[in-house]
């Protein structure tokens, strides 16, 4: 179960370039040049749509939002469902409630969720920048006071789930455990641009009210992966939810900075990846209760207002988590329209109890790995030379290219 938007990709601008585009530019080639011959037109569009590029049933799996789902289905040889959700930026999210609630029922023993965007498409781009919610800075500051906006990222990401029963008996690798989803709507009280609390917190409190436990109590959460787009109306409606949920500072949390929990968002470091948003931060929020480290948010020197509301603050350097109580740790993914999801993970008794060490220093970007390949040169017509020529030596530029699998056809495709 993905969840996936069926927004316009690069495959689907390719396709209406070669169907729509392609017969308008021969009606105005038409139009203005006097005495043009049909046999001229044709080799036009001909041209025109060879240098688009190919489009087959090799490339739909692109075009069909399903596809992505189905086709894992296919290659893994599953036999349960296999669909895509859209739910905007709480997709990912929805699918891992969805996954939650088959797993419940019995209708299946395991299930792959996750969400996808690679959706760097100009006009993808465009919506958001009419919308006036892209960052002029051109920096993404989710809780900053000086936040101006979102940046959007890509990626894909996917987690197993299977019954906590199943896991331990069949001896498998468990990261944390989901001890409860909630999903609500936003209802009529909120616009397109701004959310609501009431329908945040509805979700936040669907998924509470299954657990035996006091969210505003001090040892109950240590963690928040906020959805935290970094737009002004975003962020400040998701710190008044957290606030009126989980409570405001204490004397206790006053006194001593440090015991505070923390709350961040994985958009600082990859940018809003869109229905893939809320499985990034799933992903981050399993790492930090299995590893014992509260994980940092960038560009956050100075916090919003709407934090000191809250009893959570905000880190810029990884911290090891120190908790008497199991880690424990909640994920936001609010959609764009006003679809909310909250989920809460806890840390398995199986995950080590020893602290992790953090780094003075910055780890150093990883080499490449074998199988890839890295390109980079000033131009294009310089790449395209160094790929051809079978090169190597990744250098530097502005135009880039990452190849997996570097075979003679990859580079030649």
């Amino acid at each position: 179960i993905l969840g996936r938007g069926g927004y316009l990709n690069s495959g689907m601008a390719r396709l209406v370039q070669k169907v729509r585009v392609s017969q308008e530019l021969v009606e105005c080639l038409r139009a203005v040049v006097p005495g043009i011959t049909e046999e001229q037109l044709n080799r036009v569009q001909s041209e025109y749509q060879e240098r688009v590029g190919h489009i087959g049933p090799d490339t739909v799996i692109g075009l069909v939002p399903n596809l992505a789902a189905s086709r894992v289905a296919n290659r893994l040889d599953l036999g349960g469902p296999a669909y895509t959700i859209d739910a905007a930026c709480a997709s990912s999210l929805i699918a891992v409630d969805h996954a939650c609630s088959d797993l419940a029922r019995g209708a299946a023993d395991l299930v792959i969720a996750g969400g996808v965007h690679l959706t760097h498409d100009v006009t993808f781009w465009s919506v958001f920048c009419q919308l006036g919610a892209l960052s002029r800075q051109g920096t993404i500051r989710p809780f900053s006071a000086d936040a101006d906006g979102l940046l959007i990222g890509e990626g894909l990401g996917a987690v197993i789930l299977k019954r906590l029963e199943d896991a331990v008996a069949d001896k498998d690798t468990i990261h944390a455990v989901i001890r409860a989803t909630g999903v609500a709507s936003d209802g009529r009280e909120a616009s397109v641009m701004n959310p609501s609390v009431d329908g945040q917190l509805l979700a936040l409190k669907r998924a509470w009210s299954t657990l035996d436990l006091d969210p505003k109590s001090p040892d109950t959460i240590g963690l928040i992966e906020a959805h935290g787009t970094a737009t002004q109306a975003g962020d400040a409606a998701e710190l008044s939810t957290i606030a009126k949920f989980f409570g405001g500072p204490t004397d206790s949390t006053d006194a001593d900075d440090a015991k505070r929990p923390v709350i961040g968002s994985v958009k600082s470091q990859i940018g809003h990846t869109m229905p893939a948003a809320g499985i990034a931060g799933l992903i981050k929020a399993a790492m930090a209760v299995r590893e014992g480290v509260l994980p940092p948010t960038l560009h956050c020197t100075a916090p919003h207002a709407g934090l000191a509301a809250t009893r959570f603050r905000t880190i810029g350097t990884a911290e090891p988590w120190k908790s008497d109580s199991p880690r424990r740790a909640a994920v936001n993914a609010f959609g764009f329209g006003g679809i909310n999801a909250h989920i809460v993970l806890e840390e398995h008794a199986s995950a080590s109890k020893i602290q992790v060490t953090i780094p003075a220093q910055p780890i150093d970007a990883p080499e490449a790995l074998p199988e890839c390949l890295f390109l980079a040169r000033v131009t294009t017509a310089e790449l395209l030379v160094a790929l051809d020529a079978g090169e190597t030596d990744t250098q530097s530029g502005t135009a880039r290219l990452a190849l997996l699998d570097p075979s003679s056809e990859r580079r030649a495709k």
